[in-house]
């Protein structure tokens, strides 16, 4: 029978040859082949950090300092993330349970992109609808915002948590912890490669130029997101889901997760020092820009800069936090050091209240990215080793919520105390030290808790890695 001539499958064939070595070569490394997938997986962290850096960086700053809006109002707006973070239970144990268009995962990806990306697009117009000069009124505009801020809220927890899952879905248990490293320290990356891009944008300052940058990050986030989800759901002939998870995932409701926390004493005090401290180091999430353009006169670029110097900090402080638990020391005191370095970071940026004082400003800023680095890796270890691992999942997921709602608090707490401390000394700089002073407490507070109270109790005699409820942790809130 004479074979039908296909001038297409002849092309393939013969623009498919010179790719024929590496494919041998990748098939006789497979360790390889493996990584360059987890890279593929990690550009969707990057796209986040790419994405948010000019929203945490630049946006707040510009709303504060250029348009007098009140620190308050876009504290509110850029805490709105933290507030929706139960979604995630709701959301993870849908994906679990049902199925939408013959899949699992992948739709609910796809709604939280859109999301995501539609709030991300939205977000800029923020300058216009609050700096608006009264053509709508500023009640209807913060309106606005808040639903465009809210839509990016329930986007970002929902395609997070998605991704997490599918993630932990294709990851063999012995490799989740190199994996969710290197996923962290992409989204860090993300954050540190957008700030360097954005302050070299934005060096020539113009409202229309921000709204383009940050039009241009969200346009990165989804290409970045379809390049790294694309055909990674895997399902098995019956249409389960086909994972490496070595235990069956067991989600319980929030309301179910409260109780049986109820019945442990001593993570209810880890987490009340955990809420405490992390209130206190999300109390400059929106204020750290406004403070170097308003009391430092630093330019939109150069405060900018300032996230750079965080993720590297931040880096540092993971990586120190590893040495010293590779050294067999307890993450008790991770977290003791943790919180006196961040109060030392708070009392020097508090003190640098002088343009002269630039670079001790710097130094401060360093201080309390390392502290916090230090405090969230020490905080989640003694979670995770705590607890059995029957109930990891859930434990880290308490662990997230306690995060999320404490930055949201800490982080609107900043703005409100900044106000009014401003509005009764008539004293931009005493608005920014009263923060900066009542974060130094908190941390005072949190370390004295730990040291007198609960250091005894918080020794464990096996460290346990978060990795068997790698699904559960929020990694954005490891990083914002």
């Amino acid at each position: 029978m004479k074979t039908r001539f296909n001038p297409l499958a002849w092309a393939i064939y013969y623009l498919s040859l010179p790719f024929r070595p590496i494919g041998r070569w990748f098939d006789r490394h497979p360790g390889v082949s493996r990584w360059l997938g987890v890279f593929r997986l990690g550009l969707f962290q990057f796209g986040i950090g790419l994405s948010l850096a000019p929203i945490t960086g630049t946006l707040n700053r510009v709303l504060i300092d250029e348009l007098y809006i009140s620190a308050a109002v876009v504290a509110i707006l850029i805490s709105l993330h933290y507030f929706v973070s139960p979604v995630r239970a709701i959301i993870g144990y849908r994906s679990d349970k049902a199925r939408s268009l013959g899949k699992w995962r992948t739709p609910y990806i796809v709604l939280g992109v859109m999301l995501t990306y539609g709030g991300l697009a939205l977000a800029p117009f923020a300058l216009i609808l609050l700096g608006g000069n009264g053509f709508i009124p500023f009640w209807m505009a913060f309106v606005i915002c808040i639903v465009i801020f809210l839509a990016y809220g329930v986007g970002i927890n929902i395609v997070e948590t998605i991704y997490l899952a599918l993630v932990s879905d294709i990851t063999p248990p012995k490799s989740r912890g190199k994996v969710l490293a290197f996923l962290w320290m992409m989204l860090v990356l993300g954050t540190v490669v957008s700030a360097i891009i954005v302050s070299g944008l934005l060096v020539d300052y113009s409202h229309g130029r921000l709204i383009q940058v940050m039009q241009g990050s969200a346009i990165a986030f989804v290409f970045l997101t379809v390049i790294a989800l694309w055909q990674q759901e895997r399902l098995n002939r019956d249409g389960t889901i086909k994972s490496d998870l070595d235990t069956v995932r067991v989600r319980l409701s929030l309301w179910e997760s409260v109780r049986m926390l109820g019945g442990q004493k001593v993570l209810q005090g880890l987490f009340g020092v955990i809420f405490v401290a992390t209130t206190a180091f999300a109390t400059h999430d929106v204020l750290l820009e406004p403070y170097g353009g308003q009391v430092l006169g630093m330019s939109v670029s150069a405060t900018m800069q300032l996230t750079v110097l965080w993720g590297v900090a931040t880096i540092v402080g993971v990586t120190l936090a590893a040495v010293i638990l590779w050294r067999r020391r307890p993450p008790v005191l991770l977290m003791g050091l943790g919180c006196t370095v961040g109060l030392l970071g708070f009392a020097i940026i508090s003190y640098a209240s002088d343009v002269a004082l630039l670079s001790l400003f710097r130094v401060g800023v360093t201080f309390i990215s390392v502290g916090r680095g230090l405090f969230v890796v020490g905080s989640l270890i003694l979670v995770m080793s705590l607890t059995d691992v029957n109930h990891a999942g859930l434990f880290l997921g308490i662990w997230g919520i306690v995060q999320g709602l404490a930055q949201g608090l800490g982080t609107i707490g900043g703005g409100v105390l900044r106000d009014v401390a401003q509005y009764k000394t008539g004293n931009v700089v005493l608005g920014y030290t009263a923060v900066y002073m009542t974060s130094v407490i908190l941390l005072l507070l949190a370390t004295l808790i730990l040291v007198f109270r609960l250091r005894s109790r918080l020794n464990v005699s096996e460290l346990k890695m978060p990795w068997s409820g790698l699904e559960e942790i929020p990694a954005d809130q490891l990083a914002f």
